[in-house]
Formats: C-alpha cells, sequence, structure tokens
C-alpha cells in the first residue's frame, strides 16, 4: 500500500537557521514527511512567538526575531508579473534577503523523494503598511465610509497583487503544488465575535453589490443598527425583548445584510478560483489547495459560508485546520466569550458552549467545560468530527489533508501538547478518510516528541489498513 501524502509547513526562516539538510532529515525520519509547504512569502508574526533560545531539542534553535528583522520575502520577486497593480513584495533586509528557499530545497528533497510546495497565508495585519508600498490604498472601508486595517477582496489592485505573486512564483520554480489560505471570518461574524465595525462598502464592494441586486443603503442601514446593538451589548444595556430578539429583528427588517455578508465570501473565494485558473494555466500538474481557516470548526455563520462541495470546482485538495489543543482557548475567548456578551447575552458562557457543541455536533460530554477548554482544548473526537464533515461534502472527488495542529504558541495558549493526543489526532484523521496530513502549525514551534508521535500514528493507521490505495492520487 501506497505512503499517504504527508506535508509539513514550515517557514523559510527556519530551514536557513537550522539548516536544509538537518531539517529535512529530521521531519522525514521521524515523522515520515514527504511533502514540504513552505513560504514563498510571509506577512506574519509568527516569528516572534518563538523562545529566545529556540526549542532545545531541535538542536539549532530557530532564533526569535524582533519584528524588522523578520523576512518577508522568500523568493526572487519578478517585476514584469506586476505591471497591473501598483503594489510590489518589499524585499527585507535580513541577513537571508539574497536567498530563494524553493531553488534551495528544490535538490535535497528531490535526493530524499520529497516534494516541495509553496505556500502563502494572506497577510492583513496593520503593520505590513511599512513594508508594502501603497497597502493603505487597498483598505477596506467600513459603514461610516472610515479606512479600515484589512485588505478589500474586491480591490483590482489587492486581487492582481495576489494573483501576480502566484504567477511569479509558479512560473520561476520546479513546484509540485501550491497552497493560499486567508484566516478571517466577514463582516458580521467579525462585529459579533471581535467588535468590528462592519466593512467593506468602499466603490468596489457597493459597485458589485449593485450589479447583484442589493441594494447597497439597505444594507449600509442595516450594519449600522447592528454595529450599536453590538455596542449596546458590550455596554450592558439589554434590549426589552432581549439580545437575540433584538438581532433577528434587524436582520428581518435588513436582509441585505445576510446578502451582503455572503457577497463577502463570494468576492473572497473569487480570489482563489483565480489563482486556482492562474496556477492551471502556466503548469497543469501543480497542485493547488487550501488552507481553510481554523473559524471553520466553531463558527457557524463562517462554516455555513465555507461550503467544502463547491470547493470542489477549483481545488485539487483541501486542508481543513483541526488544531486540536489550540482550539480550546481560541473557541473560549475568540467566539463563546465575545457572542456571550453580544446577541447571547442571555446565556451564560456555559449554556452556549453546550448549545454550540450540539449544534455543530460535537458531545458537549467528550469535550472540556467552558472554563477548562484553554488548558484541555478539543479532543481527538474533535479532529475527527471536521475531518469528516469535509471528507463527505467533497464526496470522494479530491483528497483532505487533515491539518493536524500541535505546540501552537499564540492566544495565551497554556497547554503543552501531548504526544498521545497527537497521535490519537493522526489515527482518527485516517479513521475519518484523511488521504493524508498536513502537519502544522509550524515546524519551528514542533516538539520532536510530537513529530515522533506524527510517525506512530501514520505507522498505526497504514497497520490498520486505513490509508486509502490512491492516497498520493491528487487532483483530476
Amino acid at each position: 500500500m501506497a505512503s499517504p501524502f504527508i506535508g509539513v509547513q514550515l517557514g523559510s526562516h527556519s530551514i536557513f537557521d537550522e539548516g536544509v539538510d538537518h531539517v529535512l532529515d529530521v521531519l522525514q525520519q521521524k515523522a515520515r514527511i514527504n511533502t514540504l509547504l513552505l513560504y514563498n512569502h510571509a506577512y506574519q508574526r509568527f516569528a516572534q512567538n518563538r523562545p529566545a533560545e529556540g526549542l532545545a531539542d531541535h538542536g539549532r534553535g530557530v532564533r526569535r526575531r524582533e519584528r524588522q528583522a523578520v523576512g518577508h520575502s522568500w523568493v526572487t520577486s519578478h517585476d514584469e508579473h506586476y505591471a497591473g497593480t501598483f503594489l510590489r513584495h518589499e524585499r527585507s533586509a535580513d541577513e537571508y534577503a539574497d536567498r530563494d528557499v524553493l531553488d534551495e530545497v528544490a535538490g535535497p528533497a528531490a535526493d530524499r523523494g520529497m516534494q516541495v510546495y509553496a505556500r502563502m497565508l494572506e497577510g492583513h495585519e496593520g503593520w505590513i503598511a511599512g513594508y508594502v508600498d501603497n497597502w493603505p490604498k487597498i483598505l477596506t472601508v467600513d459603514v461610516y465610509g472610515r479606512r479600515g486595517a484589512l485588505p478589500c477582496w474586491n480591490n483590482p489592485d489587492y486581487r492582481t497583487w495576489l494573483v501576480s505573486t502566484v504567477e511569479d512564483v509558479v512560473s520561476h520554480h520546479a513546484i509540485d503544488g501550491y497552497m493560499y489560505g486567508s484566516e478571517r471570518s466577514g463582516p458580521l461574524s467579525n462585529l459579533l465575535t471581535r467588535g468590528q465595525t462592519p466593512g467593506c462598502f468602499c466603490t468596489y464592494c457597493q459597485q458589485s453589490g449593485h450589479r447583484r441586486g442589493i441594494n447597497v443603503d439597505r444594507a449600509i442601514t442595516g450594519f449600522t443598527a447592528l454595529d450599536r446593538l453590538a455596542a449596546d451589548c458590550r455596554d450592558g444595556k439589554r434590549p426589552p425583548d432581549g439580545y437575540l430578539v433584538a438581532f433577528l429583528r434587524i436582520l428581518l427588517h435588513y436582509p441585505e445584510v445576510l446578502r451582503w455578508e455572503y457577497e463577502w465570501h463570494q468576492a473572497k473565494e473569487s480570489v482563489a478560483r483565480d489563482i486556482y485558473g492562474t496556477v492551471k494555466t502556466i503548469n497543469p500538474s501543480v497542485q493547488v489547495g487550501w488552507h481553510v481557516y481554523h473559524a471553520v470548526t466553531w463558527d457557524p455563520i463562517y462554516q455555513a459560508e465555507m461550503d467544502y462541495a463547491d470547493m470542489v470546482s477549483y481545488s485539487d485538495w483541501l486542508k481543513p485546520v483541526v488544531y486540536h489543543d489550540i482550539a480550546g482557548v481560541r473557541i473560549r475567548d475568540r467566539f463563546l466569550t465575545p457572542l456571550s456578551r453580544s446577541i447571547f447575552g442571555d446565556l451564560s458562557p456555559a449554556t452556549l458552549r453546550t448549545f454550540l457543541f450540539e449544534a455543530l455536533g460535537y458531545d458537549p460530554a467528550a469535550e472540556a467545560e467552558f472554563d477548562e477548554l484553554p488548558t484541555q482544548g478539543m479532543s481527538p473526537e474533535y479532529v475527527w468530527r471536521q475531518v469528516r464533515r469535509c471528507v463527505v461534502a467533497v464526496d470522494g472527488k479530491i483528497p483532505v489533508y487533515a491539518g493536524v495542529g500541535f505546540d501552537v504558541p499564540t492566544d495565551g495558549n497554556p497547554m503543552r501538547s501531548a504526544p498521545d493526543r497527537v497521535h490519537r489526532s493522526v489515527y482518527r484523521s485516517f479513521e475519518a478518510g484523511a488521504a493524508g496530513l498536513l502537519v502544522s502549525r509550524e515546524y519551528d514551534e514542533m516538539r520532536m516528541e510530537n513529530l515522533e508521535a506524527v510517525g506512530r500514528g501514520i505507522d498505526d493507521a497504514l497497520a490498520a489498513g486505513l490509508i486509502p490505495d490512491a492516497a498520493l492520487t491528487v487532483g483530476r
């Protein structure tokens, strides 16, 4: 029986810090890794989360860096691909600025029979403006006409910059695959859980809304009313009929709110379609897949929008994020707690937890109680549920690579991932029908005992006959 697709996400700085040959040998020997997913560009703060001296068991630690010392472009850019946009990638002034990670890894990976995929996670943090010229010009506009902090999916310069980046990378590198992802929810979810003023209502979004028959003025009025309601909820001003009824009343008066929310999602996914078509035009053999934002496992609005069955037509594979340990604190702090202070203010957080878990198909008795979520996380059964949901939705048309994650240090995570839970999550992923794994979040966060647990989970799944015969058959 063939070995399954076993990929790992790793930052380009980590492979240079520790050394290409060292990293590849560790990954292959301990976790059965056969595919590397390397950033071509990275505009995240991951490198600042590391311990100052790196992880001792890596032998050669990845150093913690200040923001200005973190690289953002890890491949050589070619200006001819960016003629249609005023945005450009700025080469960072760090010690690796003259190196191209995809070129340097290609030979050592081939020697070991490993595939190389490029990857890009949408950079959406405000500090990017200091590294990408003209960034403020492509940001969203909220219901009050103010610039926001996030780029707009309908802005033509932003869309062109994303597609041009992919075109540049695929045209100049012999890669086996490409993964893109975005980690942000729509305006309705962000309002209810983060208190973010709704957007985007820039000129491009309004034009798109008009073309699709949406009354833009009513959408703005409805979102403005919801913004005021959310502010009252945060201030403890309970509406006469309760928080939930007040929320539903606004939706009934202004159904355009839901239309606008879905249009936001459609704009995001149209970028994915453009990326898929661009890659396939340049090199049809490159396998294109998507990192599906973690919120898909706890936010019913985002889950309803991210219909896996719809994604099959522009995907060669999917990676649902199922980071079981960090999910606990994220579900509590990113969703349950803020919702209990907004439209579900009439419910206790503990009651809301039970309601959410039952609605999403989790067994409340098998998962941690509200106060224990940060220290216990979610169980391997959570992993099974979400991987299985994706497998059933795609109906065998494309493979699903379970995004099992561990040792993630963000969100004030107090947990130390346990090897037995990592092993069980890997095994349960294959029981759910996954064709492979995408070990996450980043290699330089992972302790060796957990990488070894990944390898044991794969071996046990192979021995149990859980690995499909066509595990390495990707695409259509």
